[in-house]
């Protein structure tokens, strides 16, 4: 989920955590578990140092993995704890890590629903864990995030409130999960038996979805609007042989993003001083433009010029991607 969201959650789970009496009973345990969890909250995302320091690719190659994973809620807990505990010495510091562990446990949990997903199974499973169910900023979770701060300031008892409001909160999470499942059994009866592999990427907006296939030849998006699906592109498979398609390859940009882009094409054509390789992700449209994606120049003679890497909304949109293909002589 978007940081707004996990810190709207860090305070909430501080008000839950007033339903446990030693937490209530200590306003010394009350505050240092508040910092527990915010910053429990947040804490699997502090990968975030590593675009600061090697850069976007590398980010993308790394965020949600390792820092996401079974070992680092541990180790995320323990030095959560370990960081704020000095300040308050005279509190319970298994209270404190008990807590500190849940927020982290919880991240990464929510984490799971989206489309981008977590490396959460490491170091037992290295495959990405994506369910589909919620966007990245889930307009209905911070509602109810909203309105139990809301009863909160208003005087009601915190634990009860967001004891409900995670209650709701999780049943329309399941629930969305389900509707995901069904989109993809509508995708399914619409498409050929060759697209074996379909999914249901949510948007911001409720009732839409954008909708994906992959068969051995093709992918195919399209978006899923009042109980029917339109379908919009669909990329035929070239023979990746392509000399400039396989110069792209030794990218470090490229390689990044093909780490985690789930069903990643590449598109070329050539331009006045060169080649442009456009590698996407097609599970993230929006209108004519699929945003996640590494691009590569090349000159004349193949050599790279310049390449980028992440949710690159300023480039260019292409008019018809979906026919590109047809025009690019390899």
């Amino acid at each position: 989920m978007d940081t707004s969201t996990h810190i709207a959650m860090g305070f909430g789970l501080a008000g839950l955590a007033s339903l446990d009496p030693a937490v209530a009973g200590d306003p010394a345990l009350a505050q240092a578990v508040l910092a527990g969890t915010l910053l429990g909250s947040n804490a699997p995302d502090f990968d975030y140092a590593v675009k600061l320091a090697k850069g976007q690719g590398m980010y993308l190659r790394h965020h949600r993995g390792a820092s996401h994973s079974v070992p680092a809620l541990f180790i995320w807990g323990i030095l959560l704890t370990a960081c704020i505990w000095p300040f308050f010495p005279e509190i319970s510091a298994l209270r404190l890590f008990g807590w500190t562990l849940a927020a982290v446990v919880i991240h990464v949990f929510v984490d799971l629903f989206n489309s981008y997903g977590t490396q959460a199974g490491r170091p037992f499973l290295k495959k990405w864990i994506t369910f589909d169910a919620i966007y990245i900023f889930d307009p209905f979770i911070m509602l109810l995030h909203v309105i139990g701060f809301g009863l909160w300031g208003a005087g009601f008892h915190p634990g009860t409130v967001f004891a409900i409001i995670y209650f709701l909160m999780i049943g329309y999470i399941v629930q969305r999960a389900f509707a995901s499942k069904s989109v993809k059994r509508k995708a399914a009866s619409d498409l050929a038996p060759e697209y074996t592999k379909i999914k249901a990427i949510p948007t911001i907006r409720w009732g839409i979805w954008n909708v994906c296939a992959e068969s051995p030849a093709a992918f195919i998006t399209g978006e899923y609007r009042n109980g029917k699906i339109e379908w919009i592109h669909r990329f035929e498979k070239d023979d990746l042989t392509s000399p400039v398609i396989q110069e792209s390859l030794k990218d470090w940009n490229v390689q990044h993003f093909l780490v985690n882009a789930e069903m990643a094409h590449p598109l070329f054509w050539r331009r006045s001083d060169g080649y442009e390789v456009r590698w996407f992700d097609v599970r993230y449209r929006t209108k004519n433009h699929y945003p996640y994606m590494a691009i590569v120049k090349l000159d004349l003679e193949g050599n790279i010029s310049e390449s980028a890497t992440g949710w690159l909304h300023h480039v260019q949109t292409l008019d018809n991607p979906g026919s590109l293909n047809e025009s690019v002589s390899h």
